[in-house]
């Protein structure tokens, strides 16, 4: 709509709604039909200030003691001045149809266009609620504290900016409660209202974790059929075993075999030397081999023993088919040296 036809719809309202007569209900009296005149030019003089919630308030006043079509139509133009958009909407749709009922049709059209101009900026709001809801005797749902009819449900209906509480309550059931705020001209706002829990009704509670299984009866042993895998006879254990005891035996043997040379080296250099101190350079080469040679020893006997206590620990611990096998593998530590203790029924 440009704004040159706005203009004109706006003075076309205004100017019937000043020089036409606004028809009086039937029942008011002389002095209500003079409230409602002096509520309608105080809400004209509000208007004019700016002040357009205190003049729609004065609007609405004097409509509801002396309803007349042009105080309807002032009230529409109040209420899309004070961005109230979807009471104009409808306020100016109820106008232009009383006036059309009333042969006024200058009115009506000026209502219907301004209407008409409104609606793409309306905000709606559309109340999705779930079909369990709808069987449910005694089921209401209110916007704003005002009770929405079944009719309505999953329909976009115009509504003015704000915020809104969507409350669902039904007898014997739990209310379910959304605050929203439509603030967007031209918005549609989607609410899902899910069904209605019955009053009492508790969600099911899982039972806490424990921290440790409960204890077992002790079971008497069942002989095992035979099983070409044997995974519990303890095989794979003892094969490592004797993988880890070969291992260390080869590192005793290459300790042996460093230490003697170690031996030999050194006692070639004291041949060639004397003393705490040598002079010859092939003494010196003996000596530091030796030395070499005895390092050597040391580390691969360590690594050795070590590995072949190992081997012997897993052998014997292995989990074994007959109950007649037992093994006690404990450490030994003394004077001259350390070592493990190992002991049993085979």
């Amino acid at each position: 709509m440009t704004q040159t036809v706005r203009t004109w719809l706006l003075a076309t309202l205004l100017a019937c709604a000043t020089v036409a007569p606004r028809p009086a209900h039937a029942e008011a009296t002389a002095q209500e039909k003079a409230a409602a005149e002096a509520l309608f030019d105080a809400a004209r003089a509000l208007m004019q200030d700016g002040k357009y919630a205190e003049a729609c308030a004065k609007f609405e006043e004097s409509q509801n003691i002396d309803p007349g079509i042009g105080t309807l139509l002032y009230l529409g133009d109040c209420y899309e001045k004070a961005g109230k958009l979807a009471s104009a909407w409808a306020t100016f749709r109820e106008g232009a149809s009383q006036a059309q009922a009333s042969g006024q049709t200058d009115r009506a059209r000026a209502g219907e266009e301004r209407a008409r101009a409104l609606s793409p900026r309306l905000a709606r709001v559309k109340l999705l609620v779930a079909p369990e809801n709808q069987n449910i005797q005694g089921f209401e749902l209110r916007r704003g504290g005002q009770l929405v009819e079944s009719s309505l449900f999953g329909v976009a209906v115009p509504v003015d900016p704000g915020p809104y509480e969507i409350r669902a309550s039904a007898p014997g059931h739990e209310s379910w409660v959304q605050s929203i705020r439509i603030d967007k001209e031209g918005s549609e706002t989607p609410v899902t209202v899910p069904a209605l829990v019955p009053a009492g009704a508790e969600p099911p509670v899982e039972p806490p974790p424990t921290t440790a299984p409960p204890p077992l009866a002790p079971i008497e042993p069942v002989p095992a059929a035979p099983s070409d895998t044997a995974s519990d006879d303890g095989s794979a254990q003892r094969t490592i075993g004797l993988i880890v005891g070969g291992a260390g035996l080869v590192g005793v043997g290459i300790g042996a075999v460093f230490g003697l040379r170690a031996i030999s080296k050194n006692d070639d250099a004291e041949a060639l030397c004397s003393g705490s101190s040598c002079s010859d350079p092939e003494g010196v080469t003996l000596t530091d081999d030796a030395r070499e040679a005895a390092t050597i020893s040391n580390i691969a006997f360590g690594l050795g023993g070590a590995a072949l206590l190992g081997g012997v620990a897993l052998y014997f611990t292995a989990p074994s088919s007959s109950p007649q096998r037992a093994l006690r593998v404990s450490p030994r530590i003394g004077a001259s040296g350390g070592g493990v203790s190992v002991g049993g029924r085979f």
